[in-house]
C-alpha cells in the first residue's frame, strides 16, 4: 500500500532550480555578445545595441529583457542601460573587468551536465587532461581565469599587504595574471610563476603581450614531484590544491612551502569546505562539477588543509572565507 500524495505539497524548490538556470545562461550570453560593454554608460534602444553587436535586434531584444529580470541591466521605456555591478564588473577595459571569464564558465557550466555519467562510470566524462590539450584549448582556458586573478591579487594586497615582499611565487599561476597583478599593485615586487611545461609555454606568450617580462619570470616546474628553483619570501597557490589528489596537494603544498624562506609565507586560495561539507554554499555546489573534469580534485575540508599546512612546516594557520566559496589559508614558514 503507498502513502497518499500529499495535496498541499508543490514542488516549489524543483521548480526553483529549474528557473533558477536561465538567469546565469543569460548571464554568459550577455558576456560572450560583449552586451554589457557595447552599453557602457549609456542607455540606448534594443536596436541601437543590436547595431554596435552585428546582430539581429528581434534576436537580441528577448536576451535585453531577460537580463533585466536578472539584475544586471535597467530598462526606462525601450531604452536599456547596465545596472550598477554589470558597469562596474562587465564592461570591457575598466579595471575590476570580469568578462573575460566567459570561456572558463561555459567550459565548466558544460561540463556539469555530464554527473551522472561520470559518477556512474568512476570516469570524469569532461576531463581537463591539461597534458592532451592542444596549445589554443589551453590558452582559451587559462586565459578564461584572468579575471579571477586580478581579483585575487587585489584582495591580497589589501588583506595581507603584499608590498611587504620582494620575491613571490605564484605556483601553478597559469596564464600569470596573479603574478602580474600584484607585480603592477607592488613596484618593488618581482615575481616568478611556476607551471608545468606545456602551460609555461602559455604563460610566457601572456607574459609578454602583457608586457610584464621584465617584472615576472617563468619557470618549468611539477610541483607535485620536487620544489621549485630559488627563494621566495611569498608563495601563492591559487585555486591549484583543489584539481588534485589529496595526496598530491600535499606534496605541492610542501613543496612550494619548501622554496620559502625562514619567515617567508604561504597563501593558498581556493574553494574550502567547512567540516560540516555542507557550507560555503558555493563550495558545496561547484564539487560537483569537479566530478565531471578532474580525476581525483575537490573543494577539500578546512582541517584537510590545515593538516597539509602543518605537513609543510607553515606555522600561524589562519582561514580567511571569502565570497563564491572561496578562502584564504594563510601560514608563515618558521
Amino acid at each position: 500500500m503507498t502513502e497518499a500524495a500529499s495535496p498541499a505539497l508543490k514542488p516549489d524548490t524543483i521548480n526553483r532550480h529549474i528557473n533558477n538556470v536561465y538567469p546565469a545562461l543569460a548571464m554568459l550570453a550577455g558576456m560572450q555578445l560583449e552586451v554589457f560593454t557595447a552599453l557602457g554608460d549609456e542607455a540606448v534602444d534594443a536596436a541601437t545595441a543590436a547595431g554596435r553587436l552585428g546582430v539581429a535586434t528581434d534576436k537580441l531584444r528577448p536576451l535585453l529583457y531577460a537580463l533585466v529580470t536578472a539584475g544586471l541591466l535597467e530598462v526606462d521605456g525601450e531604452r536599456f542601460s547596465n545596472a550598477p555591478e554589470a558597469a562596474e564588473f562587465l564592461v570591457k577595459g575598466r579595471p575590476r573587468y570580469l568578462g573575460g571569464a566567459h570561456q572558463a564558465y561555459s567550459d565548466l557550466w558544460s561540463s556539469t551536465m555530464h554527473t551522472a555519467a561520470s559518477i556512474r562510470t568512476g570516469i570524469p566524462q569532461a576531463r581537463h587532461d591539461f597534458s592532451a590539450m592542444s596549445h589554443a584549448e589551453l590558452r582559451a582556458f587559462v586565459r578564461g581565469l584572468d579575471a579571477g586573478a586580478g581579483a585575487t591579487a587585489r584582495r591580497l594586497h589589501k588583506t595581507f599587504d603584499m608590498g611587504r615582499f620582494d620575491r613571490l611565487l605564484d605556483a601553478g599561476g597559469g596564464s600569470g595574471g596573479l603574478a602580474m597583478a600584484l607585480a603592477r599593485l607592488c613596484p618593488q615586487l618581482r615575481a616568478t610563476v611556476a607551471e608545468l611545461p606545456n602551460v609555461a609555454v602559455i604563460t610566457r606568450e601572456c607574459v609578454a603581450e602583457d608586457g610584464m617580462a621584465d617584472r615576472v619570470e617563468v619557470i618549468d616546474a611539477d610541483l607535485t614531484a620536487a620544489p621549485p628553483p630559488g627563494t621566495y619570501d611569498a608563495v601563492v597557490l591559487r585555486s591549484v590544491l583543489q584539481v588534485l589528489s589529496a595526496a598530491q596537494a600535499a606534496a605541492v603544498l610542501r613543496h612550494a612551502s619548501a622554496a620559502l624562506a625562514p619567515g617567508g609565507e604561504c597563501f593558498v586560495v581556493g574553494r574550502m569546505l567547512d567540516d560540516s561539507r555542507l557550507a560555503p554554499l558555493d563550495a558545496v555546489a561547484v564539487n560537483v562539477m569537479f566530478l565531471n573534469v578532474y580525476e581525483h580534485g575537490q573543494a577539500y575540508t578546512e582541517s584537510e588543509y590545515r593538516a597539509w599546512f602543518e605537513q609543510a612546516g607553515l606555522a600561524g594557520v589562519a582561514r580567511l572565507p571569502l565570497a563564491g566559496g572561496y578562502s584564504i589559508m594563510h601560514g608563515t614558514r618558521g
